[in-house]
């Protein structure tokens, strides 16, 4: 067992070395999207926090222990009025795994057309939306340590414009038993190919020649450039401390490398008041926690900044196991993100 979690670790740094090497412009933005509010409220570093549905997104490993049926319901109010949505759901197979599955969007609601010659608008809308769905199994191996991987197909819309493209996640968690349930996890996401854009918006037909008597209009069709995906790698810890009575508090970090940005740390910091609230704070990017002066170059493309929320059980009400939550993102330029969300476990 420790030669394979050896193993595991070794593949997941070299291809940590990958992504560094490849740095550069990445498409797709929406897969960095934190698509969970207690994932979001804490700063987006579920990266090695087992059993919980909310982590699916940022480690497939995560699902490995959870227990029975879970599903998610979410919505987050985006910048600019767009809107991003996201829902999953999962279910433990006794001695087998945990299968996963669900769908994210991120909807831009009508655009006015505008052109050079109409400025102020042609009277036509049109949308860009960005969407995936996903399948997942995660297993736990022993007692200690879980694995697990996603498949996702993705697709962007802009107006009559598509581009679409497979990604996979993998990831692995493993609870060291040491200094207050110390769990270590790493994963590495949206690993596929690149991107580019196909429709009617790239056709156009153009005249050869201003006499009748010549050829026809020929219809031609740009090719798009190509983009990639952006590929990250994330190593986390969590640490769960005992208070009083079944109060605990959690604290989570997390190293990101993404494709086209620098590497970040993010942290958060949850109060779980028993099984009744949880109470959440932390920060998206370090560099800027303590600088509210940084530069775009200092946040390394990051400009998340403070992040919070608060779960409250719904067991009184529903008799099961169901969270109602809310959490809210911080940003440097844009207001801020609020969002809100259903969780359920039968």
């Amino acid at each position: 067992m420790k030669i394979f979690l050896h193993k595991i670790i070794v593949v997941g740094l070299l291809l940590s070395h990958i992504i560094i090497a490849g740095q550069g412009s990445a498409g797709a933005k929406f897969l960095q999207i934190n698509a969970t509010t207690r994932g979001s409220a804490n700063g987006g570093t579920l990266v090695a926090r087992p059993g919980l549905i909310d982590a699916l997104s940022y480690n497939p490993a995560t699902a490995a222990t959870l227990t029975g049926t879970n599903s998610i319901i979410h919505h987050s109010d985006y910048f600019v009025g767009m809107s991003f949505d996201y829902m999953s759901f999962a279910y433990n197979m006794p001695a087998i795994g945990t299968i996963s599955m669900g769908l994210l969007g991120l909807l831009s609601g009508d655009i006015e057309e505008t052109t050079e010659l109409q400025p102020l608008g042609t009277g036509r809308t049109f949308t860009a939306n960005d969407f995936a769905g996903f399948l997942s199994f995660a297993r736990s191996m022993t007692d200690k340590f879980s694995g697990g991987g996603t498949i996702k197909y993705v697709m962007q819309n802009i107006d009559k414009l598509t581009a679409s493209g497979i990604a996979f996640d993998m990831g692995a968690i493993y609870n060291v038993g040491l200094f207050y349930d110390l769990t270590i996890g790493f994963s590495i996401k949206n690993f596929g190919g690149d991107m580019n854009y196909e429709g009617e918006n790239l056709q156009e037909s153009i005249q050869l020649s201003d006499n009748i008597f010549e050829e026809e209009d020929v219809r031609i069709e740009v090719v798009s450039e190509k983009y990639s995906l952006p590929i990250s790698f994330d190593l986390g810890s969590s640490v769960t401390i005992p208070v009083r009575g079944k109060d605990k508090l959690i604290s989570s970090v997390a190293v990101h490398n993404i494709a086209d940005q620098a590497e970040f740390l993010s942290i958060g910091l949850e109060y779980n008041l028993g099984e009744l609230m949880y109470f959440v704070l932390g920060h998206g990017n370090l560099n800027g926690m303590f600088n509210n002066n940084a530069t775009e170059l200092e946040l390394n493309g990051n400009m998340r900044g403070f992040t919070g929320g608060f779960g409250v059980n719904l067991r009184p009400v529903f008799n099961t196991r169901s969270w109602l939550s809310y959490s809210f993102e911080d940003h440097k330029y844009f207001a801020p993100i609020h969002s809100f969300e259903i969780t359920i476990a039968l």
